[in-house]
């Protein structure tokens, strides 16, 4: 491919909104170009990325003997209402309506799609597992897209399902796409860490995310700096231990306390006592799952639970709910931001929800609140509060479960001798065992060897290929710009004629070269010949400067460059590093074709 007829070129200037490496270097190397929030058009340098990117994702498909099939793009809402998928997706869901007045998801996944075409075939235990997979437009109504093609509305997925007979048969077809995630990933050059995680609006019981380190990411997650456990935020489990175990427990009493003194933040200042000597009560309630008031979050924090209950969860003051986990110990899919009314009506207000005593509410402990003597808090009124307050003394909970964020340095809840650390980072892939979440309301039934009828064990797994473009960038850059590997770079050399018109000192060329000219049409002519992808830039108006500039931010694995310096031989330098080589045209071709071979 000639630069000068390339389609996308180059660019200095940056969307006011680019604020991460790949965003920025994408943009401005002309791969990517945006057309509305959240939607993205790939430019020819761009497409050949994601098609490679697609390539080894898909080898790596057909190797574990999935097959490739495609489903449409709209899905009968009813099969999204089966499984209540539509309100767990909520407003990210497109929905859309044809002129004969059907309705219709627009996708954002594919689950309950593939169950219902796999049971058009009233499958039998001689049929499973079925593992099959599709590469497809993916459409989710985020409300906050951002990072260029990290975050997007509209985006290609590798999505793929499995259906077993027996949950024995369902995990080892989870661990056969978890390693070929791995295998992806290596071939790929990506460095993942996967990490447990919930299952989120896919359901299941077991998943893993595979997360991109980096300190832009919009993902938490920890590691064991002794046994290596992985989990992201809403799935982190850590051993609570005593914090002042040396302390004698104290008699309870009721102590005056500023009007003015209503959050944790007001309580340091007032006591000067550490955050976790301070007890917390977030607030959680619901009248048929409708959202009330402006959902602004206020302290100590309120939300709403579908089912219509009030819960306050309680906790340490140094800890923070993981609604998450909060959700999963209650069973619920949702909680929504309640109001100053609701709390009133309650017999309470913001900064006075007390750790005990309100009648019509579930009270939820974390598992931690035990770990402290001598609490200040739990009674709040005008002008005092209680202090010594001592849990399973003066207060308890039928329920004590992990409803906590876990915090850099908790100790490891697996090996018990490490502490969690943590990280940030980007999602890659994902991978779940979904179990009979879809299979049970949507009927999709086998026949086993008796002939009786039983449930299919499903999975998805999923990888996106935008995102998966932003990942390498992520981390294969420098500052001058993109480092690819080889296996997906644009081309695998970038050539540069630096003397367009100067004569070559050599006279005595095979070639008949009278300029460097000549001499570079020849070296991308046999180079196109011998079947390597090469980007020649043979702009003639472009300083040397210039071009170099360009080749770095582009980044393609080796640059090539003819001067009058150079004569009848090419300089190699491979992007990233310092040293320069000259090279014949016959080494070159040798060299380029055995070059970082995947």
């Amino acid at each position: 491919m000639r630069y000068s007829q390339l389609f996308g070129k180059t660019t200095k200037t940056l969307p006011a909104d680019a604020k991460i490496a790949s965003h920025k270097l994408l943009y401005k190397g002309g791969f990517i170009r945006r057309i509305s929030t959240g939607r993205w058009a790939f430019l020819p340098l761009g497409m050949r990325v994601w098609e490679k990117i697609y390539k080894v994702i898909d080898e790596e498909m057909k190797a574990i003997s999935c097959q490739k099939l495609v489903v449409p793009t709209l899905h009968p809402i009813e099969i999204w209402q089966a499984t209540n998928r539509d309100k767990a997706f909520g407003e990210e869901m497109l929905v859309v309506s044809d002129h004969h007045g059907a309705t219709f998801a627009i996708g954002a996944t594919a689950e309950g799609v593939m169950l219902e075409l796999v049971k058009m075939f009233r499958p039998s235990y001689k049929d499973l597992p079925i593992l099959i997979y599709q590469f497809s437009q993916k459409f989710r109504d985020d409300k906050r897209p951002r990072g260029g093609i990290m975050r997007v509305r509209e985006f290609m997925m590798k999505d793929a399902y499995s259906f077993a007979a027996t949950e024995k048969q369902a995990l080892e077809i989870y661990w056969k796409f978890y390693d070929a995630y791995l295998r992806i990933a290596k071939r790929l050059d990506l460095p993942v860490i996967p990490v447990e995680a919930d299952s989120g609006a896919i359901g299941g019981s077991l998943s893993h995310e595979f997360q991109i380190e980096s300190s832009d990411g919009d993902q938490t997650f920890f590691v064991c700096d002794n046994c290596g456990y992985a989990a992201n935020i809403e799935k982190a489990e850590f051993e609570r231990v005593p914090i002042n175990p040396q302390e004698k427990i104290q008699p309870f009493r009721i102590i005056p306390q500023p009007e003015w003194v209503c959050t944790m933040e007001d309580n340091v200042k007032h006591y000067k006592e550490p955050l976790w000597r301070y007890l917390k009560n977030v607030v959680y309630f619901s009248p048929a799952g409708e959202k009330q008031g402006s959902g602004e979050r206020s302290e100590p924090g309120s939300y709403k639970d579908e089912r219509g209950r009030i819960i306050i969860a309680s906790l340490r003051g140094d800890q923070n709910v993981c609604e998450t986990k909060l959700k999963r110990v209650l069973k619920i899919s949702n909680l929504l931001p309640a109001t100053d009314e609701d709390l009133r009506k309650i017999g309470t207000q913001p900064g006075y929800v007390p750790s005990w005593g309100l009648k019509r509410v579930i009270y939820i402990g974390d598992l931690g609140l035990p770990m402290v003597k001598n609490y200040i808090g739990g009674q709040k009124t005008k002008n005092t509060d209680s202090a010594n307050v001592n849990y399973g003394r003066d207060f308890s909970y039928k329920i004590l479960a992990d409803i906590a964020e876990a915090k850099d340095g908790d100790l490891c809840a697996r090996c018990k001798k490490g502490h969690l650390r943590q990280k940030t980072g980007f999602e890659w892939g994902h991978c779940f065992k979904l179990d009979f979440v879809y299979s049970k309301p949507q009927n999709g039934y086998f026949t086993d060897r008796s002939g009786r009828q039983k449930l299919m064990w499903m999975g998805s797994y999923g990888i996106g290929i935008e995102r998966t473009m932003a990942c390498l960038v992520e981390t294969h850059h420098d500052k001058r710009g993109i480092v690819w590997p080889e296996v997906v770079a644009p081309f695998k050399a970038q050539l540069i004629n630096l003397n367009a018109k100067c004569k070559m000192q050599n006279a005595k060329s095979k070639f008949k070269i009278k300029n460097s000219r000549d001499f570079c049409e020849k070296v991308y002519e046999e180079l196109g010949k011998a079947g390597v992808e090469v980007l020649y830039d043979d702009r003639d108006e472009v300083s040397a400067g210039e071009k170099f500039a360009d080749a770095d931010l582009i980044g393609c694995p080796v640059r090539l460059v003819v001067s009058e310096k150079t004569g009848e031989k090419i300089e190699w330098k491979e992007r990233g590093k310092k040293e320069l080589q000259l090279l014949t045209l016959a080494e070159l071709i040798s060299r380029l074709n055995k070059f970082n071979k995947i």
